[in-house]
């Protein structure tokens, strides 16, 4: 594949397996949307939905679209779902973007969820309405260039500091 080809917003609509609306605002949303999500290793938790990574998407080509298109998203800054969606066109697309971004590998992502521990047993921050909030508030972001991410064993003395950026 050459970035001619394709656009991104294109190479992501082949690659990515989007789950249902999970924000409770959204009209065609299912009654119970968690049973409509991707499942498997390759998925990635966009808050509002999940996405897993189909049709075997290339690291190398993905990169390329970005960096043709978009290519600021690589400068080591923090970019959210609202800037994103607004230079793609479409905030949904840009979070399907940033899902598949992460699990490629491309960069990191960070959401509220993450933030705050929710997924550690012993998170006492994890309200699902204030997580909620601060995703519509585009607290939905990638950093390109700083590592991965690694969750702490969940120890009481790591609640507030589950994700360490390496």
């Amino acid at each position: 594949m050459t970035t001619s080809e394709t656009s991104l917003n294109n190479y992501v609509r082949l690659h990515v397996q989007r789950g249902a609306c999970r924000c409770g605002q959204c009209i065609d949303a299912p009654k119970n949307p968690e049973l409509k999500q991707p499942q498997g290793t390759h998925t990635a938790d966009m808050i509002f939905f999940s996405v897993s990574a189909i049709e075997n998407p290339d690291k190398e080509d993905f990169i390329a679209l970005v960096r043709a298109e978009f290519p600021r998203w690589l400068d080591g800054e923090e970019h959210n779902y609202l800037e994103m969606g607004g230079d793609m066109g479409d905030q949904g697309i840009a979070l399907m973007t940033m899902g598949l971004g992460h699990i490629l590998k491309v960069w990191t992502l960070i959401t509220p969820k993450i933030m705050f521990g929710a997924y550690s047993p012993i998170s006492e921050l994890a309200n699902p309405e204030l997580i909620m909030q601060m995703a519509q508030s585009g607290y939905i972001t990638i950093i390109f260039g700083k590592g991965e991410t690694k969750t702490r064993p969940n120890r009481p003395e790591d609640r507030f500091s589950t994700l360490e950026i390496v």
